[in-house]
């Protein structure tokens, strides 16, 4: 117990200490938790020896991990991801299979080995690109979207393939059909009661609870225990129990808050995981490999992003959308490192291929999680060379210089927000243009007989055509403060005399100030006041009479001393500039002669 308590400690200390070197020198943080690892595992210092033991910590993270991949499986999430997603993640995966058979047929592994590579070579990290995609904020861009839709239809085929391993017996290479089956029984029957158990009696349960905070949490980790256990017993890996725990609790309406506490407790175990992956690498033996090794490495960090890419080029994305979506998947996944051990204790792969795909993972982590971070830097590098990936593109009937609009609104991005900022345009202005990159929302837009172009607001040509001199107010709801500089950059050379009024949205008070010392006239703090906030703005310039019952000093010193302490001046000291630079619009306004009319009535 001493020497478990005493590696555990090696374990959380080094991958603090190393972590925060690695956040000062602004590196992505799972490749510290890698090198602590290494450093304090076999290959380093020797300074954790029990290393079957750390792994079976970081199976909790694993564990935790899948239930809440289950958690997401909601069926109207699973509606709302469409095509793209079901296209690109079975389209990626068979591309990406055949190739990397093909690879490993041609570096002469046995069949068997072969068909293990090849699946670890298919998966891409959930882990890896969620945690980035989030701290970076990008999960509501398109990209951040369809990755993360992308991952969850891999997820799924990943459970399949740990499905399919339950089929062999250790020792064998003969699949046992009869073996399999009868688990397979077993693993439908445990779905069905821990789906009907969930709708029935957990349902009641969790109405009774859902009050406190703690036991919710405490239930929800409880059940997922539950069900992994049962699935052990009948012949599964705990991995498939803990996700059929998430799936059964996916429908009920506690799953945001459910998810939201689990996150913590998970990563801590994800982080473990990560250190007991580099811990446990065995470097030694894999000089014999060592081509088959960059090979295949830059296969994954190379090959897949292109298939993606091309994939999503024919379904009519943009290339910049399609580039960050296939950076989102440049590696291997800790699925494939589930596969591969379970390869290996089944005696179907050898020691060195088990380490080379093992380092393989560890290198196309790292690389990608560079690749991720620094995403809008590497595409602005290499943009012209990505157009030769946008083969289809939606046309909408009209370009603005056909249009001939004057002294309208132009709305960047129609998403959630966008369109509720969307129904109260309509409202009041007779002449208004909707962009956006999102082939769907411009495919709906154009049933409903909305004026919109489809493109990315990084296309300095899209700006060109937009001719935005001709604008009253330019509203842009993007998520990316990148997008939303090279916006405000660009209209820097507008004349001063025709430049229109530019209000930009931000989600944190800091992103915030830096757009509104830049040049934007004004700035929505969106997790803050939202479309209510534009729709007030709207109504002091355009004089429109309803209210809309919303103080803005109250309710913005409300929200942020209740939920953003670290971001609170920041806020505070944007709405009070906020407050003069309203009355600055409508100065400036009067001084270029223009009336804001409201619609016609």
């Amino acid at each position: 117990m001493e020497s478990l308590f005493f590696e555990l400690g090696l374990v959380i200390i080094s991958a603090a200490l190393i972590g925060v070197i690695s956040y000062y020198l602004k590196q992505p943080l799972i490749l510290a938790y890698i090198a602590a690892g290494v450093l304090i595992g076999p290959f380093g210092f020797g300074l954790v020896h029990d290393i079957e033991t750390i792994h079976i910590i970081a199976q909790v993270g694993i564990m935790l991990m899948l239930f809440l991949v289950g958690l997401e499986m909601n069926p109207t999430r699973l509606r709302d991801l469409g095509a793209v997603a079901f296209l690109t993640g079975v389209g990626q995966v068979i591309f990406t299979g055949l190739i990397g058979y093909l690879l490993a047929y041609v570096f002469g592994f046995p069949l068997i080995e072969a068909v293990y590579l090849t699946v670890a070579l298919t998966l891409s990290s959930t882990v890896i690109a969620i945690k980035i995609i989030y701290d970076k904020r990008d999960n509501n861009a398109l990209y951040g979207q369809v990755a993360i839709s992308i991952l969850l239809v891999q997820d799924v085929i990943a459970i399949l393939a740990l499905l399919a391993l339950t089929g062999f017996k250790a020792g064998s290479f003969a699949f046992d059909y009869a073996h399999f089956g009868g688990i397979l029984v077993k693993g439908i029957a445990l779905s069905a009661a821990a789906i009907i158990i969930a709708r029935n009696l957990l349902g009641y349960l969790y109405n009774k609870i859902a009050t406190s905070h703690e036991l919710l949490i405490l239930f929800s980790l409880a059940w997922a225990f539950l069900v992994a256990l049962a699935s052990e017993y009948i012949g599964f890996n705990v991995e498939i129990g803990a996700f059929i725990a998430g799936v059964s609790l996916a429908s009920l309406p506690y799953t945001f808050e459910i998810n939201a506490k689990a996150k913590v407790l998970r990563d801590f175990f994800i982080t473990i995981f990560f250190v007991a992956l580099g811990a446990g690498i065995m470097f030694a033996s894999m000089g014999p490999l060592v081509i088959k090794f960059i090979i295949l490495s830059l296969f994954v960090l190379i090959g897949n992003p292109l298939i993606v890419m091309v994939i999503m080029g024919l379904l009519g994305y943009d290339k910049r959308t399609s580039f960050f979506t296939g950076l989102s998947i440049a590696n291997i996944s800790e699925f494939s490192l589930i596969l591969v051990t379970m390869g290996l204790g089944l005696g179907h792969i050898s020691q060195e291929t088990f380490s080379m795909i093992m380092i393989i993972g560890i290198l196309t982590m790292t690389i990608s999680s560079y690749l991720m971070t620094y995403n809008n830097q590497i595409y602005n590098k290499c943009k012209k060379c990505l157009k030769l990936f946008e083969f289809t593109k939606i046309k909408t009937k009209l370009s603005t210089k056909q249009i001939g609009m004057h002294n309208h609104i132009i709305l960047l991005g129609c998403g959630q927000m966008g369109h509720q900022i969307l129904e109260q345009v309509q409202k009041f202005k007779d002449e208004y243009l909707v962009v956006d990159h999102d082939n769907s929302v411009i495919k709906e837009l154009i049933s409903k007989g909305i004026t919109c172009i489809f493109g990315d607001v990084e296309d300095q040509e899209l700006l060109n055509e937009l001719d935005l001199e001709d604008a009253e107010v330019i509203i842009s709801t993007l998520p990316s403060p990148e997008d939303n500089m090279f916006l405000i950059r660009y209209i820097e050379g507008v004349p001063q005399e025709k430049r229109p009024i530019v209000i930009v949205t931000a989600d944190t008070g800091r992103d915030g100030l830096m757009l509104f010392n830049r040049g934007a006239d004004y700035v929505i703090l969106k997790p803050y006041l939202g479309a209510e906030h534009i729709h007030s703005i709207n109504k002091e310039l355009y004089e429109l009479e309803e209210e809309t019952g919303l103080s803005l000093v109250e309710d913005v010193a409300g929200e942020v001393k209740g939920k953003f302490k670290s971001d609170q001046e920041y806020a505070k000291v944007l709405h009070n500039l906020n407050k003069l630079r309203l009355a600055e619009i409508k100065q400036k306004i009067a001084n270029k002669h223009i009336v804001l009319k409201p619609k016609s009535t």
